[in-house]
């Protein structure tokens, strides 16, 4: 299971990284190790947003550029570990709306109120885009991941859907028995004390079906 880093703790650890990075250099020679070893495993992972190929021993002279560099690849490594991919996609504030259950506007206050954690408005009237690891704060104080919500919503449709074809299953197989009979179970079989071996059979059928649509009906009203 990947551990998540949401975009407020990336926020939180590039706001960080220049107090890290001199910590990190406190120690002359664990300094120059680290930095030797975490700039040959980013060229070699292809990871060349800094083209590290063009670095050379000289940096390894000077300090300051060498705190530089750390800095921008805690950086790249940050932006890396947090970004939206298939595991964390970005919602629109109209598809979070919908997995939430409320109205745009709600979004869209929410994010003023600071209830989706690390997630503000760059620009005016720029539409926000909300990560998948986003932190949402209910009112009661507990934190929810919009992961968490939107697989929520979804199992919720999965079993609406299920209930949905259920109930146009039972509906078509008390039809069916309403046609043969000419009536519903009650004025028919249901009131029958002297029945067939083919009218036993299907009055217990029947009977089975009208109860498994009641069932039914009662779960969704008390969701409801």
């Amino acid at each position: 299971m990947m551990i998540m880093l949401t975009m407020f703790e990336k926020k939180e650890f590039v706001k960080r990284t220049p107090e890290l990075t001199k910590r990190l250099f406190e120690n002359e020679d664990d300094s120059l190790l680290f930095f030797k070893v975490m700039v040959n495993y980013l060229e070699k992972t292809n990871i060349n947003n800094f083209q590290f190929s063009k670095l050379n021993d000289s940096i390894l002279g000077n300090t300051e550029e060498m705190e530089k560099c750390l800095s921008k690849i805690l950086e790249e490594m940050a932006e890396i570990a947090a970004e939206d991919t298939n595991f964390a996609p970005a919602y629109t504030t109209g598809q979070i709306a919908k997995y939430f259950g409320v109205s745009i506007t709600t979004i869209n206050n929410w994010i003023k109120e600071g209830r989706f954690v690390g997630v503000e408005r760059t620009e005016k009237n720029s539409q926000a885009r909300i990560s998948a690891n986003t932190l949402w704060k209910s009112r009661t104080g507990k934190m929810y991941t919009v992961d968490n919500i939107v697989k929520e919503w979804e199992e919720e449709q999965e079993e609406n859907l299920y209930d949905s074809n259920e109930r146009l299953f039972l509906v078509e197989q008390i039809a069916l028995y309403e046609g043969k009979y000419g009536g519903d179970f009650e004025s028919t079989l249901g009131s029958m004390d002297d029945l067939s071996s083919e009218e036993q059979t299907d009055a217990a059928a029947w009977s089975y079906f009208i109860r498994k649509f009641d069932a039914l009906n009662v779960n969704r009203n008390s969701k409801d």
